[in-house]
């Protein structure tokens, strides 16, 4: 079952990847397949009490936030009131000179929907040796300049938000896969040892982190909050 949720789980995001490649960054026709991929897992171990809402499935939904209206990547539903909400992200290039940014985005996106009583979960999708490019007008990709390796820094403010206390900027539960593609555009789990992580965060990232247990952490959190 788990090697088959995660073999499920790259087929998504190879398509994920082949919609990026056609349609550029800033398309959502990138996300369809991913984001079908989490709403349909997710509401496959609920009763049908539960309902869900994504890109592909009904549509993105938008929360009243605390502070701010939120459209959100994935929705779950019990007897139609929003319980459980899903955030995704899958850095393609350029993470290093972004990391922090997506983190700090991270937070305040998790402050705004909890803050409200609806769980938040996100999912991380890092590349072990990601490209970096030139900037490019518009929606072009520039010359490819260099390939970062995924550091143990990139990593930790992961690793140490998910030790942190329940504070309102923390996610409910966090999930984290790390990826690369052949040459022929097929995605694989990359080999963690390889990229001078401490053996406690490859051991999280194999873990706690895992598409598996996010996946069933996420069934129950939503169980939790009908």
């Amino acid at each position: 079952m788990a090697n088959n949720l995660k073999d499920n789980f790259l087929n998504a995001l190879k398509a994920t990847y082949k919609a990026y490649n056609i349609y550029g960054a800033r398309s959502s026709k990138k996300l369809i397949a991913i984001h079908s991929w989490f709403a349909k897992e997710i509401i496959l171990g609920l009763d049908k009490s539960y309902s869900v809402k994504s890109l592909g499935n009904d549509g993105e939904y938008v929360i009243e936030g605390k502070y701010y209206p939120k459209t959100v990547d994935i929705t779950v539903f019990f007897s139609s009131k929003p319980i459980v909400t899903l955030s995704f992200k899958f850095v393609t290039s350029n993470y290093a000179q972004n990391s922090n940014n997506y983190f700090e985005n991270l937070l305040g996106e998790t402050a705004n929907i909890r803050r409200v009583g609806v769980g938040f979960v996100h999912f991380l999708v890092l590349r072990g040796y990601a490209p970096y490019y030139d900037k490019a007008g518009g929606n072009k990709r520039g010359k490819l300049k260099k390939i970062e390796t995924l550091s143990e820094h990139q990593i930790k403010k992961y690793v140490e938000l998910f030790k942190d206390l329940d504070f309102p900027h923390k996610p409910d539960l966090l999930g984290i896969a790390v990826v690369d593609f052949d040459d022929n555009a097929e995605p694989y789990f990359t080999d963690l040892t390889k990229l001078g992580l401490k053996e406690d965060t490859i051991k999280m990232l194999q873990n706690e982190f895992s598409v598996e247990t996010f996946i069933e952490k996420v069934r129950a959190l939503c169980q939790l909050k009908k």
